[in-house]
């Protein structure tokens, strides 16, 4: 269509990108590449890679000519890619009416006004294997009916453990006992999401099933297996797919050839964090890869071994930092590697700890790319460039206070310290700043440890309300926990199933369950009796009651059947707070998810029947407790506040770090050590582990029986480089202040009738050789 040098003009211009050679060399080569070069993007933090991504793509369509329907390109989460999809869309329609408005390529127009972007395929590999397998399965073929991960859970809980009473055997507990590494915890719900990891790890690390049977003769393990067998049969006999049976359907169409109309026009495929990749995905990247280069396209693939968080979840960062190696032995092409090492995000200082962080530990850099360079500073020179600081206290409600106290100067008169005789004033925007440019980042958001005591976030929440400043932090409460779920699911309860009569007919239903419902009812039952209403023709109590007694709401007769959704939402008019806030919102999307989900396969659709048989009521009361009600009380379902398009403006933000992955922020504080009172050996695998723990356990244990071979480093390197990367993409979140905080013993140890301790923490700066790089952290400016 247009010259690239036309191109990179407008994009400089008018959508303000500094892409020429002489201001980005990295990104000028990465965007510039012929449509036949194979590439391997390591992109540091604050590179800019969702703007190569996106330039790249353009620059395909507008100066390669390449139909947009040819392209592909994968993210790891949908925020990521609605964002990808929103900004090709408005970039490329303010390209196109650059180009409109140029009257010397006015043969062009009709050509520019016929661009759909929309034909491009994004989206995570999931979405566009579910789409790719509906448009083009068999004539008469049903379409994949896919279901999240809470309803797996639910689907293994009843069809792996309950059938046969698995639960109860000693054999298998004992087996999942020793690949989690301890027995703590370990309830028939934990069981059921242990053996969902087994399966997801078999189909994610290709594993030959045979070779597994005979190679392990454990009785627990045998029973694993067997109850991932009844589960995925399950499955197949329901034409369901979960997402990783998914992938692997994707995975033996491609293979067989299925699927030659989708491939035949693909030419350009993308592949967005690929370090989280596993080798199913890899498998489906170079499937797609060997089409896109016959069809004389190319693969490029985008990530950063140091921000690879996904282990626990069957990711295997080998196959990034290998990937020259493994995609040469495979497709024969050799992929020209770009390190995007410049970071615009954040400042000098910001950089510069970073890149100490990540080289601190010799033992880490094996496990990097090879030839890695150090993150380059190259944000304009435009900014105060704060120190990073440190505010620890001695102890946890002093380090809550404190620490509000300063967020509450931030946003108003500005917190004012001296450093290195200068003066600071970290100060939000007067204008445009707001509570959401700070977040807080720590391992865990929960507010309440194992036993119920105060954490952090719990603190910080009530001190904060101090100054009429709230926090969003949905996971600071498991789902079924939260008052939100147990209010809202009592209600349901004491609805459909008043006095507990068809719960209390279900057998093998979990403890955890009948703990759960108890307290909802209880929230359910309080609730409504403080309604100050209640003779209202429609007050909740008349309603409840109407459900309860089955006559007529208001002036409606009463339905043969209704939706437990819509009874849902008819409950969640008396309740203002949940449906007038934020976070509360969250809880009440993950019940309604569920319910919407679990409709698929319910024999009653989800709904409950009121009709004559009073056997067929109780069968649909008695599914909807089993099928929605049991996941939702035993910790199966998560809240995802992911599905919100954005965070919320007026609130701070408290979320783990792997939630803050891809997100930055002006003000970042991190939390490296408010559970970490005295070295107590049960936290170590938090800050300083002894063992792989659990990830590399499963890991050890299945892919002796893989393609990918035993792992090159022990478990307890594994579980160290995990930590150093946690933390790295913690410390490079910040655009301008980078705040870390933690009790006093983190940083001067504490001292013992025999003598003085120390916290061994790589957060703070330990190397597992035992070394402490930065002491008692005295590089930074503490508050």
């Amino acid at each position: 269509m247009i010259l690239w040098e036309t191109y990179q003009d407008i994009v400089t211009k008018h959508l303000n990108r500094r892409i020429r050679a002489e201001d980005n060399p990295d990104q000028n080569q990465a965007i510039s590449a012929p449509l036949t070069q194979s590439q391997f993007l390591v992109a540091g933090p604050g590179s800019g890679k969702t703007t190569v991504m996106v330039l790249k793509i353009l620059k395909f369509i507008y100066v390669d000519d390449v139909h947009p329907s040819s392209i592909l390109a994968t993210t790891f989460t949908r925020k990521a890619a609605n964002e990808l999809r929103s900004r090709i869309l408005s970039w490329g329609d303010e390209i196109r009416q650059v180009l409109l408005e140029d009257p010397e390529l006015e043969d062009l127009h009709p050509d520019l006004r016929g661009l759909d972007f929309n034909q491009i395929i994004t989206g995570t590999l999931d979405s566009i294997s579910e789409d790719v397998l509906r448009t083009h399965r068999d004539p008469g073929a049903p379409p994949p009916v896919v279901i999240e991960e809470f309803v797996a859970s639910g689907l293994m809980l009843r069809i792996g453990l309950f059938d046969g009473d698995k639960h109860h055997n000693d054999d298998l507990r004992e087996y999942l006992k020793g690949l989690r590494g301890t027995s703590w915890g370990l309830n028939t719900p934990e069981m059921a999401r242990n053996l969902l990891e087994i399966k997801d790890r078999l189909y994610y690390d290709q594993v030959y099933w045979n070779q597994l049977l005979e190679n392990k003769d454990h009785p627990g393990f045998l029973l694993a297996l067997e109850s991932v067998a009844y589960y995925t049969q399950y499955l197949r006999d329901n034409l369901l797919y979960d997402f990783a049976s998914l992938e692997a359907e994707f995975l033996d169409q491609l293979i067989k050839g299925k699927l030659d109309k989708f491939t035949t026009t693909l030419k350009m495929v993308l592949v967005d964090e690929y370090q989280d990749t596993n080798l199913l995905q890899e498998r489906i990247y170079f499937q797609l890869a060997k089409h896109a280069l016959n069809n004389g396209g190319s693969l490029t693939v985008v990530g950063d071994d140091d921000q690879s968080l996904y282990r626990f979840r069957g990711a295997t960062v080998d196959l990034f930092t290998n990937y020259q190696t493994r995609i040469t032995e495979k497709l024969n092409i050799t992929p020209q590697l770009i390190y995007l090492k410049q970071n615009y995000r954040s400042t000098r200082t910001i950089v510069e700890i970073c890149n100490q962080f990540c080289q601190l530990d010799p033992r880490f850099q094996p496990a990097r790319v090879k030839g890695k360079p150090s993150i380059e500073a190259g944000r304009k020179n435009d900014y105060i460039d704060f120190p990073v600081m440190g505010l620890f206290r001695d102890d946890l409600p002093t380090l809550a206070h404190d620490l509000s106290e300063f967020i509450h100067k931030v946003l108003n008169d500005g917190y004012t310290f001296s450093h290195e005789g200068e003066k600071f004033i970290i100060q939000a925007d007067p204008d445009e700043g707001s509570p959401a440019d700070l977040s807080v980042l720590m391992s865990s958001p929960l507010e309440l440890s194992s036993s119920g005591k105060p954490r952090l976030p719990l603190l910080l929440r009530k001190n904060l309300q101090k100054y009429d400043l709230n926090v969003f932090n949905p996971r600071g409460s498991d789902l079924e926990r939260a008052w939100q779920t147990a209010l809202l699911c009592g209600l349901i309860m004491e609805c459909i199933d008043p006095q507990c009569q068809v719960q209390d007919t279900i057998e093998k239903l979990p403890s955890q369950a009948k703990h759960n419902f108890a307290v909802w009812r209880n929230k359910a039952r309080e609730y409504w009796e403080e309604d100050p209403e209640p003779v209202k023709p429609l007050s909740l109590k008349r309603f409840v009651d109407a459900w309860q007694n089955r006559t007529p709401i208001g002036r409606s007769k009463w339905k043969s059947n209704v939706p437990l959704i819509e009874l849902t939402y008819q409950l969640v008019t008396w309740i203002p707070h949940l449906k007038n806030d934020v976070e509360s919102l969250v809880y009440l999307e993950a019940v309604t998810r569920t319910m919407s989900q679990t409709g698929i396969f319910n024999n009653f659709g989800g709904e409950i029947l009121h009709y004559d048989d009073e056997e067929l009521n109780q069968a649909s009361v008695r599914e909807a407790i089993w099928n929605i009600l049991v996941p939702l009380a035993t910790g199966a379902i998560e809240v995802d506040e992911g599905l919100l398009e954005t965070l919320p403006d007026d609130r701070i933000n408290i979320m783990s770090i792997h939630q803050a992955k891809g997100l930055e922020f002006p003000l970042v504080i991190v939390d490296v050590g408010s559970d970490f009172s005295k070295n107590y050996p049960a936290q170590e695998f938090k800050r300083f582990p002894r063992e792989g723990g659990k990830p590399c356990n499963m890991e050890d244990e299945l892919r002796t029986c893989s393609p990918l071979e035993e792992p090159d480093r022990s478990p307890r390197d594994r579980a160290f480089d995990d930590l150093i990367r946690q933390y790295f993409v913690a410390f490079s979140r910040p655009q301008d202040v980078l705040l870390l905080v933690g009790l006093e013993s983190v940083k001067d140890g504490y001292h013992t009738k025999q003598g003085p301790r120390r916290i061994a923490n790589v957060a703070t700066g330990w190397s597992r050789d035992g070394k402490w790089h930065w002491p008692r952290l005295e590089n930074i400016k503490h508050i």
